[in-house]
């Protein structure tokens, strides 16, 4: 950023009053005062936080070198501040931004929409970037103050510019459109995201077209044709089929891999070059793994380039999500050149993070080992030592973990996705810790991949993804009574299964006198749990329509026997639910008709074709476990590591109860995994086996809480060897079996002291 304005040009753009004159120059724009470096020719605007107004740091931008301060109420700084007044900071910030854009006149693409924003955007720029000096949103800077700042970016070497915008509230857009004053536009879809803040799906439509009202054309999808040519806004459409010549690549949404080809192929880009950019779109991001760290750190591990792409979509991963809020970054530059580390250091600079660390002589700062719930990116060569020192920070008591791939999960999303129709939404079940897969990482991560809804079973499961920055709808399967509070609290949306469950909580809502708070129908069609019956669906109803304490949003029901060949079981749930739907239809109409759904994981895979209906519940499918697997990748594996090899005499025994008697001398490891990490007792003396080095290695004794003894004669082994236990030789369809269980069974099952591992390949 290099503004080179006097103050006093800036007073004039900003329509400031000047209440302490000190002449100087201002270069750049800060609001953060935890982020300035000794900078002098920088102007701090206070802006109005969650918590303190940006006028309680000013002192503490003076003390680190700015001079210039543009604040809402008269402060009191030494004398050689300049301070301006404003009616509102940030409207005053972005007057600078609008002054600022307003000096070029280069192509400017605005791209908005409920998903995938960040996405086309970066795709579009390694598809352009060859050809044109590009300038774009850093990061995910597209709220009222993410696109000043964004085009404060731009400079004279620019070429094009590429903004993200997005909106939250009704009216907001207006003064974004403004801002950027776009001559090209790219929508990329209406979800949920938001939606809830909108009076119908229309108005929030509008609200993102505004941003293309003066546009010369705006990319669309032709699914979006209609509104557009309503508002009388110039199109230029495409589909993902205009673009199949291309060849697909697994991580990409084929919508927006299209707008992004038919954007590029505008900017003069020969389809032979998207053919060759396209096949490397997937690995911007590279290998990735995630894994929670010591000191409430979440370690990201991506340390096999140092590609400055592969580490800009790693800063973008980082920086964009919402776990945690603090960003620490740290590199091993021992295997880079000098031109490429000034590139590196700059990049990683211009995302300003909390705290910037370099590795030197193959050892971790100390500081490192101080840093507390931050998100810790790992970037580095393949060649370098990084990838071994980072498990220094691993929060592992034992060496015991479940790996998670997060792009078997994506493309499990993506199955059950296509399997529905485009206006069916989807609602992910993320009950008992998203089932064993963790808290928080799972819930984060579908978040970030616009499903439309969250299940947990309980109240406090709900409350904790509410804690941790989950802002999607959440539905409560089985609301306690006595969680009532929390509901309201953390803005749960709960399940009511019976006549006196809805009058308890329409009793609650009125004392509280509260209006309209969203709750869920579950009606009993054959599963026989929790549930409505056909025979109080009529006194349901009327207890609605005569209360406005609470809003219908969903009507569903459970299939029982969905995974069966034989469907007739199913079928007659599904009509019965059909015909229960058709009641509430005609006493529920227009904006009040609730939302219906009755499919699960099973359901969607051999019922979608006629029972998706409004919304549908994908659960342990996520995971890539199903009757019918085709077209799922499972996700999960599962290690351990030797803690001790010995050798065995004939005669000997092994393990509690003397159970085991070695009928011949043997060499036996004891690998550091028992039936309190969740490996059963019922695998002991040859039901169950492991495998080291890809040979299969029999459980021989009794499976003992920590430890377990498994036979490894006539096999090279070595204590600390890694140990499959599900993986390519057993996978966890496999390992259900000789447990006699099912695959949720086995994942709930799994201790929480059992490290958990996000990988994306």
């Amino acid at each position: 950023m290099r503004l080179q304005l006097s103050t006093n040009e800036l007073t004039q753009i900003i329509n400031g009053k000047i209440i302490q004159l000190n002449e100087s120059l201002i270069d750049v724009v800060v609001y953060d005062s935890r982020k300035i470096g000794t900078n002098r020719n920088a102007a701090f605007f206070a802006l109005k936080g969650l918590h303190k107004h940006g006028h309680s740091f000013c002192q503490d931008a003076y003390d680190k070198g700015v001079r210039c301060f543009i604040v809402e109420i008269p402060i009191q700084l030494p004398e050689d501040a300049y301070v301006i007044l404003v009616d509102d900071s940030l409207y005053a910030l972005q007057e600078l931004a609008l002054h600022h854009r307003n000096k070029f006149s280069i192509p400017v693409l605005a791209i908005t929409g409920s998903f995938g924003k960040t996405t086309v955007k970066e795709w579009l720029y390694f598809l352009l970037k060859d050809n044109y000096k590009i300038g774009r949103t850093p990061k995910s800077f597209n709220s009222q103050l993410g696109v000043a700042l964004s085009l404060l970016e731009l400079s004279d070497e620019h070429e094009l510019a590429i903004i993200e915008a997005d909106i939250s509230e009704p009216n907001e857009m207006d003064r974004l459109e403004e801002m950027i004053s776009p001559t090209l536009g790219l929508f990329t879809g209406l979800g949920n995201h938001y939606a809830e803040n909108f009076s119908d799906q229309k108005s929030h439509l509008n609200e993102h077209l505004k941003l293309f009202k003066h546009c010369n054309f705006t990319f669309i999808l032709e699914s979006y044709a209609s509104p557009f040519r309503r508002n009388k806004i110039n199109t230029i459409t495409t589909s993902p089929q205009k673009w199949n010549n291309i060849p697909s690549i697994q991580d990409s949404f084929p919508e927006n891999r299209a707008l992004c080809f038919e954007v590029a192929a505008f900017f003069g880009i020969e389809e032979t070059e998207l053919i060759e950019k396209s096949a490397k779109l997937i690995s911007l991001s590279g290998r990735q793994e995630v894994f929670e760290g010591q000191n409430g750190n979440l370690i990201i591990n991506d340390t096999y380039n140092i590609d400055i792409d592969a580490l800009e979509q790693a800063l973008e991963y980082q920086f964009s999500s919402k776990e945690k809020s603090k960003k620490i970054v740290v590199l091993d530059l021992t295997h880079v050149n000098e031109k490429r580390k000034e590139e590196i250091i700059e990049l990683v600079n211009r995302y300003q993070p909390d705290g910037f660390f370099l590795v030197e002589n193959n050892t971790l700062p100390k500081e490192l080992f101080e840093v507390t719930n931050a998100i810790i990116l790992f970037k580095g060569s393949f060649r370098s030592s990084l990838s071994e020192l980072v498990q220094q920070l691993k929060n592992r008591k034992h060496e015991t973990w479940v790996e998670f791939d997060l792009r078997a999960i994506q493309q499990n999303l993506r199955y059950f996705q296509e399997l529905i129709p485009a206006n069916t939404k989807a609602l992910v079940m993320v009950k008992a810790s998203s089932y064993g897969s963790g808290d928080m990482k799972i819930p984060h991560f579908l978040q970030e991949n616009g499903v439309d809804y969250l299940g947990v079973a309980y109240t406090d499961e709900g409350v904790t993804l509410r804690e941790n920055g989950i802002h999607l709808p959440i539905l409560v399967m089985n609301t306690e009574l006595n969680a009532y509070e929390d509901i309201i609290r953390f803005q749960l949306e709960p399940a009511i299964y019976s006549i006196g469950h809805l009058e308890a909580f329409i009793d609650f809502i009125q004392q509280k006198e509260l209006t309209k708070f969203p709750i869920h129908l579950k009606l009993e069609t054959g599963m026989n749990r929790l549930g409505i019956s056909k025979d109080n669906v009529a006194k349901i109803i009327e207890m609605l329509r005569k209360t406005e304490a609470v809003h219908l949003k969903s009507v569903f029901s459970h299939l029982a026997d969905a995974d069966n060949n034989d469907q007739q079981y199913s079928l007659q749930q599904i009509n019965q639910f059909v015909s229960v739907k058709t009641e509430f239809e005609q006493q529920f109409t227009n904006d009040k008709r609730p939302l219906f759904h009755i499919l699960n994981s099973e359901g969607i895979i051999n019922f979608s074709k006629i029972a998706a209906f409004d919304m549908v519940r994908i659960g342990i499918g996520l995971f890539g476990f199903a009757s019918n697997t085709q077209g799922l990748m499972e996700s999960i594996k599962w290690f351990t590591t030797v803690s001790q090899v010995k050798n065995i005499s004939a005669g000997d025994f092994i393990g509690y109860g003397c159970s085991f008697q070695a009928q011949k001398d043997m060499k036996i490891a004891t690998i550091r995994i028992g039936y309190a990490d969740g490996f059963r007792r019922s695998l002991s003396n040859g039901v169950g086996k492991v495998f080291i080095h890809n040979n299969p290695c029999v459980i021989i004794g009794k499976v003992c809480m920590d430890m377990t003894m498994v036979d490894v004669t006539d096999l090279d082994i070595q204590e600390g060897d890694e140990v499959e236990i599900i993986g390519k030789n057993q996978t966890m369809s496999d390992f259900a079996r000789l447990l006699d269980t099912i695959p949720y069974e086995v994942m709930t099952s799994i201790n929480k002291r059992v490290a958990r591992i996000y990988v994306k390949r």
